[in-house]
């Protein structure tokens, strides 16, 4: 193709003249179909500019234009969202810490030998193991799963192709409606096992981003591309 403005040839992928420094995306959204049949054929890098949601999107963009970029994004699994632990997950731990502390001083100073100090370190565990659990379980939404990971010593690694979740439910307590958290349970389309994600922060947030995916990925890009506006 050739640049409108100054006439010199220039590539048919390229966003701006690389002579004159015109904008060449004006007019590629009302050609979008036959730019659509050219992608299927482009190399990896030239499909990333013709599927960048920020190259295409212009101010009179169609829906179904750009509905098409954000599946192109899914397909480039993007975070879209962390599910952050509630800090309410180390509310038991703090509260009987004072307890197996002082069984831990009576074992490790009566039995003052390598089983004593094995015995001790059983004895805190019921304390240390949420804590551990706290700052070692993750979970991420991204544009096409929901990811989770978990554990300490038997780490548990779980992704969830989000058209394939058939449930999610939020399990809450009176305190957890009082301190905004709860527990993430979700089951898996031909599955009958739950997935359980304990003491999420927000947990109505994440249902609903669960329950409309595609409505929250689409918002996301939108407040991205209005962000780098």
């Amino acid at each position: 193709m050739f640049c409108p403005h100054c006439g010199k040839k220039v590539n048919d992928i390229d966003n701006f003249c690389k002579f004159c420094g015109y904008d060449l995306r004006d007019g590629r959204v009302e050609n979008y179909a036959e730019q659509s049949a050219i992608y299927n054929e482009n190399t990896p890098v030239e499909r990333q500019i013709f599927g960048d949601y920020r190259e295409v999107k212009t101010q009179a963009e169609p829906e179904a234009v750009r509905q098409d970029v954000i599946q192109v994004n899914e397909d480039e699994e993007i975070v879209v969202y962390e599910i952050k632990k509630h800090y309410m997950a180390l509310f038991w731990p703090c509260v009987f810490s004072p307890i197996f502390i002082a069984y831990f001083w009576i074992f490790y100073v009566n039995i003052p030998s390598l089983l004593g100090f094995i015995i001790a370190l059983i004895v805190l565990m019921p304390i240390v193991y949420p804590v551990l659990r706290y700052f070692s379980d993750r979970s991420v939404i991204t544009t096409q799963s929901l990811h989770i990971r978990q554990g300490v010593f038997n780490i548990e690694d779980i992704c969830v192709p989000l058209n394939k979740i058939h449930l999610v439910r939020i399990r809450r307590s009176f305190v957890g409606r009082f301190a905004n958290y709860g527990h993430l349970i979700i089951e898996k389309e031909n599955s009958d096992k739950e997935i359980v994600y304990r003491y999420i922060q927000d947990p109505e947030d994440v249902e609903f981003i669960l329950r409309n995916p595609k409505a929250y990925i689409e918002e996301y890009f939108k407040q991205e591309d209005n962000f780098n506006q």
